[in-house]
């Protein structure tokens, strides 16, 4: 059932253009240049919120605010996950009171925290989704009489077009739809154990209320029973081991936990948001900052320097899953975590192949699109702009090898598919082996052999025939749903991540969820949790229905094939993309000025 609103919210979008457009675009780059515009925003505005979609993102624009602007220290400041729970609480009262002026957040501000409305919020970069926008954009002008007022800041020059897209699908009322997930059941165990850790629960008056719950509606009685057996047994797989049996059947049938041990070790690990280990960041003199992931501190050196909270520190020693640090000053890395990156939601996508379908139509008024000109018209002399019925395929050869390139505009999650299915496709013709990129536009196949496309075989390669077939035998479903497995066994209490005093390692519980994994698949391959890791595997990692729907799409299309010799401006920035996982920052602006010499070289 949707709910909507009668009252009409008016909501201001308003663009942040750079000085210039670059013919060729490439993601992170503006955000210097930018700074110098966002300040004049947060100074004219009593309280702004700079909203950022990743962790890593807010400390660096927490320090390109303080770089463009030194008399913001002391009246901006950082809130997000990572920070220290009472931090954030202090940045929520100084920024309600007026005695912050403004504070760049992530998703930890747009919900979930009740505080008064804010006069400006700031978005950097794409929101990735209609409907997290118009939450953040929420956060200003909170009544429903005013108006809120949202200004789009793009990272790079083609998240000018998702500026057009969001305007149009705000104007239409188009939102995500929040499909609620169902047949949890590594939630359910841990329900059920919460129950048992209390007063206990009676099986049979338990399994309807589970029933009436929309997620459980579903349930089987043989799916129940083996819950049931799971909980006070192990199930038929892992009876041998005392440690699952948790839950005592009482006399009077009543389900209660009575080992001590067991039930501290169940509240120690609540929760259903599993994260990579976390390491606490503390001063070796004291004090507690924050927390950043295991793999990110993993990669540095004793005496290198990271950034959290907006302070710069360099580590001193790693301990007990402990990094102690001391204050330093200069460079440092923004640290990096896992999932950071949030992908194109489909109704995003839909109006971003209906804008730029339109983009030179000369009777066009969108700011956005006029501003973008050259470069859409640099994309139509070097190649082709789809139209909303053509799927735009770029085959690009230079001095590096062959490059594919395909422009679905489904968002990163499903192009990661796609990329290991056409790869797959394309090898089945002749041995070839491909290093794959993508970003939410599209993606690249690259080889330095001769890529085999042409326009007689391209229809068979995107065919919607046998795709999950070919998707199953693209990627490998049993290792995704082995790494899958570590969230559910972690989740249902299987794997036991916190003990007194310790946390374990990233490393440990993957070790110990794939021997678990693996004596369920080989003694219990129907195992409820195995079945569900599979289940989510395909629905939320391969988006198999979204995946349908794009195929569905392509089918119907006119396949445009263009040859060039250079980069185009929508192929560059999953080049730049595919460059920044394997150079440093500095090599990285070294090799992106040559490749842009060498396109311009080639326009030439």
């Amino acid at each position: 059932m949707k709910i909507t609103a009668k009252q009409h919210k008016k909501i201001d979008i308003i663009p942040v253009f750079p000085d210039e457009v670059e013919i060729l675009p490439w993601a992170g780059h503006l955000g210097a240049k930018l700074a110098d515009k966002i300040v004049p925003i947060i100074l004219e505005s009593k309280s702004t919120i700079v909203f950022t979609n990743t962790r890593s993102q807010s400390e660096m624009w927490y320090q390109l605010l303080l770089n463009a602007y030194p008399d913001f220290a002391g009246q901006i400041a950082i809130h997000h996950s990572s920070i220290d729970a009472h931090l954030r609480i202090w940045i929520e009262e100084n920024l309600s009171n007026g005695k912050l002026k403004a504070v760049v957040s992530t998703s930890s501000l747009d919900l979930g925290i009740d505080f008064k409305p804010v006069d400006t919020v700031i978005q950097i970069g794409s929101a990735k989704g209609v409907a997290r926008f118009l939450q953040r954009a929420g956060r200003s002008g909170h009544s429903p009489f005013e108006t809120s007022k949202i200004y789009c800041v793009p990272t790079h020059s083609l998240e000018l077009i998702e500026v057009a897209a969001l305007k149009e699908a705000v104007k239409q009322k188009v939102i995500e739809p929040r499909e609620p997930q169902v047949l949890c059941f590594d939630v359910l165990v841990q329900f059920l154990m919460t129950l048992a850790v209390g007063d206990g629960f009676y099986p049979d008056e338990t399994y309807q209320r589970i029933k009436n719950i929309y997620t459980f509606q579903e349930i089987r009685d043989e799916e129940w029973q083996a819950i049931i057996d799971f909980l006070t047994i192990g199930g038929s797989a892992l009876k041998s081991y005392e440690e699952f049996h948790k839950v005592v059947i009482m006399e009077d049938g009543l389900f209660k936990v009575t080992s001590r041990k067991i039930a501290m070790l169940h509240r120690m690990n609540m929760g259903a948001i599993v994260s990579d280990a976390m390491l606490k960041v503390k001063f070796i003199s004291g004090g507690y900052i924050g927390m950043v992931e295991e793999y990110f501190i993993s990669k540095l050196k004793k005496e290198e320097k990271f950034i959290l909270a907006g302070r710069v520190l360099e580590v001193a020693m790693v301990k007990d899953m402990t990094v102690y640090v001391r204050l330093a000053k200069g460079k440092a890395l923004a640290p990096s975590y896992l999932g950071g990156r949030l992908p194109l939601s489909s109704n995003l996508g839909h109006f971003l192949r209906e804008k730029l379908s339109g983009a030179l139509n000369p009777s066009s008024s969108e700011k956005e699109l006029k501003f973008l000109h050259p470069l859409l018209v640099n994309q139509e002399k070097r190649s082709h702009i789809p139209r909303e019925d053509e799927f735009l395929v770029e085959l690009i050869k230079n001095r590096e090898g062959y490059h594919l390139f395909m422009y679905p505009f489904e968002g990163r999650l499903v192009h990661e598919v796609m990329a290991a299915l056409i790869a797959f496709r394309i090898s089945k013709l002749a041995p070839i082996s491909f290093s794959m990129a993508m970003n939410d536009y599209g993606f690249e196949l690259f080889s330095d052999k001769e890529i085999p496309i042409h326009e007689d075989n391209l229809q068979k390669i995107l065919t919607r025939d046998n795709l999950m077939v070919d998707v199953i035998s693209s990627i490998n479903s049993a290792e995704m749903a082995r790494r899958k497995f570590r969230d559910i066994a972690v989740i249902s209490g299987m794997v036991i991540q916190n003990f007194p005093g310790q946390q374990r390692s990233n490393k440990a519980l993957q070790s110990s969820a794939g021997l678990i994994f693996k004596v369920l698949e080989d003694y219990d391959p129907n195992h409820f949790l195995v079945r569900q890791a599979y289940t989510e595997v395909f629905n939320m990692q391969l988006q198999e229905q979204r995946l349908v729907e794009a195929f569905k799409r392509i089918e119907k299309s006119k396949i445009v094939l263009k040859y060039s010799n250079t980069f185009t401006p929508l192929s560059f920035p999953i080049k730049v993309d595919s460059l920044r996982q394997t150079l440093s920052s500095e090599g990285l602006d070294t090799r992106i000025q040559k490749l842009i010499q060498q396109a311009t070289k080639g326009r030439k």
